[in-house]
Parts: C-alpha cells; sequence; structure tokens
C-alpha cells in the first residue's frame, strides 16, 4: 500500500527533525570543543608569556648576578672560563709561574699570592666558594659585552638556559638525562605550540600585560650590556681560568686561577697604589659582624669613599728601599691616614718626583757653579731631568682616565661594587723614554651586585681621589 501524502509529510518531518538534532548535536559539540581548544591556546598563551616574564625579570632582578646555589649554573660558568683559557694559555715547563713582585694588596700569610707567567699574564687566586663563580660570572659578561658576542643569547645560556651542544658537564651527574633527550621531540611539539598560542592571543590583556613587562626587562638587559661594553675598557684583559680539573664539574679548586692580564708588564720600575674604593666593603645582606669587622677597619672609609690598601713606589736612595730600589707601604700605613692631609700627603709621597741619583749630581754640580736659572732649566731639559717636585704630568694623564669611570658611575644605575678596588701604575723610572706613561683599572669583581640605583659611595670615592689629585697639582703650580 502507498502511503498518504499526511504519512509522507509526518516522515518527512521526523527527519527533519533527526537531522537537525544531529545537526544541533554536532554543532553543540564542535562549538564545546572549539571552546576548549580556544580556553587550551589561552592558557598556553598565558603560561608561557608568564614564563617569558619570569625569565626576563630574573635576569634583571637586584642581588647576585647568577644563582651561584644552581648546579648547572656553576658547571656552566667553569665551562666558558675553563674553554675560553683554551685559546689563551700554553703552559710551558721552560717557565713556571712566579709570585707577581708588585702586588700590594691581598697580602696575608693564609692567602695564595698573586702569580705572573710569561709572556704578559697575571694569575689571580679564586675563592672557592660562590664568590669565586661571582667573579667569574662578572668577568664572562664583560667579555661577551666587549666582544659583542650575541651577549644576550650567550647570557642566557649561561645563567638560565640548556646548552644542547656544552651541556656535557651539566647533565654529568643528571639521573634523568636520558629522559630528557629522549623527550626533545615531545619539547619540539611543545613549544610549536605555544608560538601558536602566544601570536593567536597576541592581544589578549594578560598577555599583553606579560609582554609588557618581558619588553621592559630585555629593555633593561640591553642597557645593562652597553655599561658592562663600556666598563671593560676599565678593567684588565680577561682570558678565562686555569688550574680547574675538567672531572670537577661543579666545584672551583684550591689550584684555580683568574687569567688576567698583567698590568705591570710594560713598565721597567712599575710604581703600583691600591685604593679600596666605597663608602662600604660589605653588602647589604652580610652578616652584622662583617658589618662591624669591616668598618672597624678603617673607620674614614665612609668619609673619603676609599682607603689605601697599599703602595709600591722606586727610590733607590730611601732608607727603607729593598735591593731593587723599591719601598712598600702595607695596608697598616693606609688605615693610620685619619684625615685628608694626611691622605694627602701619601699621595705626595707615592707621586713624588725621584730623579736618578746620577742625574741629580749633575745638577747639584750646575748649582755650585752659579748657572743661571735659564741655564739650569736648559739643563735639566737637555739631561731629562724633572723639575716639578711631583710627577704632574703622570697625574694629569690619571685624573684624565678617572674622569672617564667617573663618567660611567655617573650612568650607572644597574650595578654596585663592594670591596673592589682602583689599581694605579706608573713608570718609577726616570730614564726611560716613556716615564711619564701611566694606567688605573678597576679590579676585584667578587662582590658585584645588581641595584636599580646609582652606587653613591664608589662615585664618592672617585670623587674625592680626584679632588685630592688635582690639589697635588694646584700646589705644584702654586
Amino acid at each position: 500500500l502507498r502511503p498518504s501524502p499526511r504519512d509522507m509529510m509526518a516522515v518527512s518531518r521526523q527527519n527533519n527533525q533527526s537531522i537537525l538534532s544531529a545537526t544541533s548535536c554536532i554543532i553543540l559539540a564542535s562549538s564545546s570543543v572549539a571552546l576548549l581548544l580556544w580556553g587550551t591556546l589561552q592558557r598556553r598563551a598565558r603560561r608561557k608569556a608568564f614564563e617569558l616574564a619570569s625569565l626576563a625579570h630574573r635576569l634583571v632582578k637586584e642581588g647576585s648576578l647568577v644563582d651561584c646555589s644552581d648546579v648547572h649554573v656553576r658547571a656552566k660558568i667553569l665551562y666558558a672560563a675553563v674553554d675560553r683559557a683554551t685559546r689563551f694559555w700554553f703552559p710551558s715547563s721552560d717557565s713556571r709561574p712566579s709570585p707577581l713582585k708588585s702586588q700590594v694588596g691581598g697580602l696575608s700569610d693564609h692567602k695564595r699570592r698573586v702569580l705572573t707567567a710569561d709572556p704578559d699574564f697575571c694569575l689571580k687566586p679564586l675563592h672557592v666558594d660562590e664568590r669565586g663563580f661571582r667573579e667569574i660570572a662578572f668577568y664572562e659578561s664583560l667579555r661577551l659585552a666587549h666582544h659583542n658576542e650575541s651577549s644576550l643569547a650567550k647570557r642566557l645560556q649561561i645563567e638560565h638556559g640548556d646548552l644542547p651542544a656544552l651541556d656535557e658537564l651539566a647533565f654529568a651527574c643528571d639521573s634523568n638525562r636520558s629522559q630528557k633527550h629522549s623527550n626533545s621531540n615531545l619539547r619540539l611539539t611543545s613549544c610549536m605550540w605555544d608560538d601558536f598560542a602566544m601570536q593567536l592571543f597576541v592581544q589578549d590583556e594578560v598577555v599583553q600585560g606579560l609582554d609588557s613587562n618581558t619588553r621592559n626587562a630585555w629593555g633593561e638587559l640591553r642597557d645593562e650590556v652597553d655599561l658592562l661594553r663600556r666598563l671593560s675598557s676599565f678593567t684588565p684583559d680577561y682570558y678565562g681560568i686555569i688550574g680547574q680539573p675538567t672531572s670537577t664539574s661543579y666545584e672551583i679548586t684550591s689550584e684555580s686561577y683568574l687569567l688576567l692580564g698583567n698590568l705591570t708588564v710594560n713598565f721597567k720600575k712599575p710604581c703600583v697604589m691600591d685604593l679600596k674604593m666605597g663608602r662600604k666593603t660589605y653588602e647589604r645582606d652580610a652578616h652584622y659582624t662583617k658589618k662591624e669587622r669591616e668598618c672597624l677597619k678603617y673607620e674614614q672609609q665612609a668619609e673619603f669613599g676609599f682607603r689605601i690598601v697599599g703602595m709600591r713606589f722606586y727610590d733607590p736612595a730611601h732608607v727603607d728601599a729593598d735591593e731593587e730600589g723599591f719601598v712598600f707601604l702595607d695596608k697598616h700605613f693606609g688605615r693610620s691616614l685619619a684625615s685628608t692631609d694626611e691622605v694627602v700627603d701619601a699621595f705626595r709621597t707615592f707621586f713624588k718626583t725621584r730623579n736618578t741619583p746620577e742625574n741629580e749630581q749633575r745638577l747639584a754640580e750646575a748649582l755650585e757653579n752659579n748657572k743661571s736659572v735659564f741655564e739650569i732649566n736648559e739643563l735639566k731639559k737637555q739631561w731629562r731631568i724633572c723639575k716639578d717636585e711631583y710627577r704632574t704630568e703622570i697625574i694629569t694623564d690619571l685624573i684624565e682616565q678617572l674622569q672617564c669611570i667617573q663618567t660611567w658611575f655617573e650612568d650607572n644605575d644597574r650595578y654596585c661594587f663592594r670591596s673592589s678596588s682602583l689599581l694605579f701604575v706608573y713608570e718609577g723610572d726616570m730614564s726611560q723614554v716613556n716615564r711619564d706613561v701611566s694606567v688605573v683599572k678597576m679590579i676585584d669583581f667578587t662582590h658585584v651586585q645588581r641595584r636599580k640605583a646609582i652606587d653613591e659611595g664608589y662615585l664618592h670615592g672617585v670623587h674625592n681621589v680626584l679632588s685630592m689629585f688635582e690639589k697635588l697639582i694646584r700646589d705644584e703650580d702654586s
């Protein structure tokens, strides 16, 4: 029997309703899946943005430059420094390192001496605790910034990121190493989804806020790199570390040394002075006993912004001169200087003109022969006798160098230097053709911290040293 039109219409309505119901279910399911996927991607985008913002924040947060408690960070720092030294250090059995005769600071019975090695290396003993890691990390940062070796990426790798090609040390004792390598494809896929989510939700309010924080932090990091690049010209050349066995992955050994440039190598009779800079020589989080001990060393440190750690000058005629003609004044001499006048007098002693005994004798004979002032001055020029009481050309040159360091500290609102020093060197042999050469460099970076403020203590010390040097020039002119 053929169905009636009414029955056919009822069946058609039923079929349409079934189709509509199925379509609605499909749309509802699709919408649910889309919403679920949308929410998942949104969460991934926000999580990725948060991770990037957190990483950027850690790179510029106040405090130590690196997290020395992280075993992987320590391994990367040591590996980078040891690898750097292999390009420069080629020890020879014919020439062994020897104590640096011109060392004036850090002298103690319980401390290792600074060494010197051919052709122009200076070997500074490393602290075996976190101070050693912090100084290595600071020199590595200086080197990367100075040579523009992809500074931001390199710093990320050393401080936080994985180095697949260089990470053997970091994973040497990691029980999950094989699992990490086996999951590399999974991590790659995850990163692709994260990148897609970040692009999809680039206008998301949360993602935008975190992205803004990230960009600000990266801007600060770029400013830091620029500051370090400028600072590198005021520090000794750095070539890595030596004496560190590669099998010791995470700790500095007692035989390890920083490999630096020898600042005295081009001087025949180097006169050296070490100034400990800053109003404070301890960090903010130091133990109160440490703070008290440092303050008692030299109460005028807070007033002057520096103290004389030691000085060594060439004066063969001095009653206290050693067999090579040098006079050494140690840290106790520096701590005995209680007033500004006494400190200025100490600088006068260091920069006093000391002509050779032969020329002094020739000049005395000329005076006995009643030579005129004009004739005496001409003889001084001929015999290369310095007519000033103090080495004014040396002082003037050091003032110019100090002014450059002062300008850097006026711009520096990222780093705080504690217990760091300025090392002054000039030629003490008046018979040398290039006798008026000098250099001043910043040394000792075991207590450098990141702090978003001007380092007023160091800047105060530099200003006072400049003022005292300028006073010497004015006194000579008058």
